[in-house]
């Protein structure tokens, strides 16, 4: 009730008086990955139950626990069960980035975590290294500026993409924040983000095959890829065009399958 009531000022502490700036992180508290729906826990608890190889505190940030859990950024981390932070205040990614390191584990924001999936025998059809590259190629090439970088992603299990900020200071919900506050003049937050693509999804897949017969009907399907990516970073501002894009390949569906 205390944390609930007085959390904003404990938070404009940890940013401004850097002489209290652990112990006031002490009194943070969060909802996790590891505890139950509701409840909160610390950084000192977090730290407590961390294995003993793991060198930083992981923490994403999402509307609630739902979209946290959804998000194709916390696939590699429950995959791996490395227990993740789930921040729901817009305002805590600067909380964070200003106490930076806590009992000598920095954090690290889930989307600027370099992690890879375990290793686990690819499914069946699964595009190999090579052809994932030559369709990273082709998608930079049909999606052009939209994009910066193509490429093979290590994080994803179930989502077929996801897009990640091209410049590394910088996070989905960071660039959220700036425009929130009128900055879309700012170079950061005109910058673009880079695709990475999930060689073993069954859409990423299908548009390897499809785009060597049908190069039109691949190149809209790459769109529709992209901006459901940029949707579930929450990055997606206007849907109009991905709506038309998408009833326009419905419709193609249904006519196929008469």
């Amino acid at each position: 009730a205390f944390y609930a009531e007085y959390q904003r000022f404990l938070k404009e502490g940890v940013t401004a008086d850097f002489a209290h700036r652990e112990p006031l992180g002490r009194l943070l508290r969060f909802e996790s990955s590891a505890v139950e729906k509701g409840r909160q826990t610390s950084l000192a608890d977090y730290v407590k139950r961390m294995p003993a190889d793991q060198k930083e505190i992981y923490y994403l940030l999402a509307p609630n626990r739902e979209a946290a859990e959804g998000s194709p950024y916390f696939e590699v981390f429950k995959s791996r069960r490395l227990e993740t932070l789930f921040l729901y205040d817009p305002w805590d990614e600067f909380v964070m980035e200003h106490l930076h390191s806590f009992d000598g584990k920095d954090l690290r924001s889930a989307e600027k975590a370099e992690l890879s999936v375990e290793d686990t025998a690819a499914p069946e059809g699964a595009l190999s290294a090579e052809t994932a590259d030559a369709l990273g190629k082709w998608l930079k090439d049909k999606l052009g500026e939209r994009v910066g970088q193509v490429r093979p992603s290590k994080r994803l299990v179930d989502s077929p993409a996801v897009v990640v900020e091209s410049d590394k200071m910088l996070t989905s919900s960071m660039r959220r924040i700036l425009k929130a506050m009128k900055r879309e003049d700012d170079a950061a937050a005109a910058g673009t983000q880079d695709l990475e693509i999930n060689p073993r999804h069954p859409i990423v897949i299908r548009l390897e095959a499809i785009r060597r017969s049908d190069d039109a009907l691949a190149a809209k399907v790459a769109e529709q890829v992209l901006d459901n990516a940029r949707m579930a970073a929450g990055l997606l501002e206007d849907p109009r065009a991905m709506l038309r894009r998408l009833n326009e390949l419905l419709e193609q569906v249904l006519a196929a399958k008469q």
